[in-house]
């Protein structure tokens, strides 16, 4: 699958996930959670700035912790 099409394939879940949870839908193409409760103004993944407020959600957080776990834990069995 080419990366643009992965892209396209998670905002459509963001979308579908914002729309079942009347929420508005994270844009942001670095956040990697399609569950995701940010919004437009999702900071995941993003070097934070004094001049523009971003937002991680505790969902985001924990798919992050889950994600960086899975990845030590790979390490260690390689």
């Amino acid at each position: 699958m080419a990366v643009d099409d992965s892209i396209a394939s998670l905002q459509e879940a963001k979308n579908l996930f914002a729309k079942q949870n009347n929420i508005e839908p994270c844009t942001n193409e670095k956040c990697g959670f399609s569950g995701c409760t940010c919004g437009k103004r999702c900071g995941c993944n993003i070097i934070p700035s004094s001049t523009v407020v971003l937002e991680t959600c505790d969902p985001c957080a924990e798919f992050k912790r889950r994600k960086e776990a899975e990845k030590m834990q790979n390490a260690k069995e390689a």
